[in-house]
């Protein structure tokens, strides 16, 4: 009789245990990493040799004419590739309220390197956290510039995701959006790593740094049930050099401003994008543009600058879910310099008159494999820049890239 008592007790102790320890586990808080991302492919071919990044994976537009001694085309070469380096690993993560905000962060890479010489190495893309009240949020770390605008770019197969046309730049930075209904209102302050302004030691973030001021954009947004719209203005100084060439402390500095307006409506399977830059000296956004000197001193070797002026248009449509047909169209306009410049340039493309590309695309989808092709047709007209900057006497040159690529999402 005791022992059945004591196994009566022991088996009601030992379910109670269980039922709290099972309410505890449903009670807990659910913080932590959760980590998503894809395996990626790619497999092309180029009518002719390019302007590109890692390999030629990211491609900008097709290189100019360079003539042999018979003059024919060096670069009327064609090519191909494969890649598998863009795979990407995301860590999205949750965790307590903290100053009486959500808190959430997210930490990306992929292995594409920083440089083509750091292929198939480990890199940071995104490392950022935010902290979200009812009606503002504060995000630090580095994240997508806020030009890219991830609620309205391209959705294109290729990895370049519409540069030129369309900025490609993360930053560190810190941005404060207010909410106010429908409108949100977003003040971001940034600075420059990977993607970093062009100057006389070449692509660095100290010219930003040496300013003293960051990058300063303010974005307005509109969300109206499928309907987005917007509107930007971007601000930055860059102070290209500390010592001039006959060693004389210079403190020269110049100015460059981009205003953005944007559009997208998105139902269950059609998607209509479209974007409008003017900018000045959007070098480190892997775009057409940057500077030149305006005037040298020849004396002591001081100078002055002059940013360059493009305008970006591009459009971008799509339609269906298991299979998806899309249609990528850009344009691009050099304006030449604010003033008349000496000839030196620091500036991607500063002697391209116009570019446009054309992208017709085809997805087929199922489950969590998607494959696609595009063919991107990318033409820019290449010539020599007067004094003002404007291109004299383009000639158009062609790409057109095949590109097949194949994703697994996780």
């Amino acid at each position: 009789m005791r022992k059945f008592i004591f196994l009566v007790f022991l088996l009601s102790f030992s379910a109670n245990v269980f039922v709290q320890a099972q309410a505890a586990t449903e009670n807990a808080p659910s913080w932590g990493i959760r980590f998503t991302g894809f395996i990626k492919s790619d497999y092309w071919f180029d009518s002719r040799r390019v302007v590109a990044a890692r390999e030629d994976l990211f491609l900008l537009f097709p290189a100019s004419e360079l003539a042999d001694r018979e003059g024919n085309d060096i670069n009327a070469h064609a090519g191909f590739n494969y890649s598998a380096i863009t795979s990407r690993l995301t860590g999205i993560i949750s965790g307590p309220d903290a100053f009486g905000a959500k808190t959430s962060g997210v930490i990306e890479a992929d292995f594409s390197g920083v440089t083509n010489a750091d292929i198939n190495g480990f890199r940071l893309r995104h490392a950022f956290g935010t902290l979200r009240w009812e009606k503002s949020e504060l995000l630090f770390g580095q994240f997508w510039h806020p030009m890219f605008v991830t609620e309205v770019f391209p959705n294109v197969i290729s990895l370049n995701t519409g540069a030129p046309f369309q900025p490609f730049i993360r930053n560190p930075q810190i941005a404060y959006t207010r909410y106010l209904g429908r409108h949100s209102l977003q003040l971001t302050l940034l600075s420059q790593r990977d993607n970093a302004s062009d100057g006389p030691e070449g692509p660095k973030p100290d010219y930003l740094r040496n300013s003293l001021l960051p990058n300063a954009h303010l974005q307005w947004q509109l969300k109206a049930g499928p309907f987005t719209f917007g509107a930007a203005a971007d601000f930055k100084k860059l102070k290209p050099k500390l010592l001039t060439d006959s060693l004389f402390i210079t403190k020269e500095t110049f100015n460059s401003w981009a205003f953005m307006g944007y559009a997208k409506y998105v139902n269950h399977i059609l998607a209509l994008r479209f974007k409008t830059i003017y900018g000045q000296n959007l070098t480190e956004h892997l775009m057409l543009g940057g500077y030149a000197v305006r005037n040298i001193d020849p004396a002591k070797g001081f100078q002055s600058y002059t940013p360059t002026n493009h305008l970006f248009v591009w459009g971008n449509i799509t339609y269906g879910t298991r299979v998806q047909p899309g249609l990528f169209v850009g344009y691009a306009k050099n304006f030449g310099t604010t003033h008349q410049n000496a000839g030196v340039y620091y500036a991607r493309g500063h002697n391209i008159a116009y570019l446009y590309r054309i992208a017709p695309s085809l997805s087929f989808i199922s489950n969590k494999v998607q494959i696609s092709t595009e063919f991107e047709y990318t033409s820019a007209a290449f010539g020599q820049p007067d004094s003002n900057g404007i291109v004299q006497n383009p000639t158009e040159k062609a790409n057109l890239r095949a590109l097949l690529t194949f994703f697994y999402f996780f």
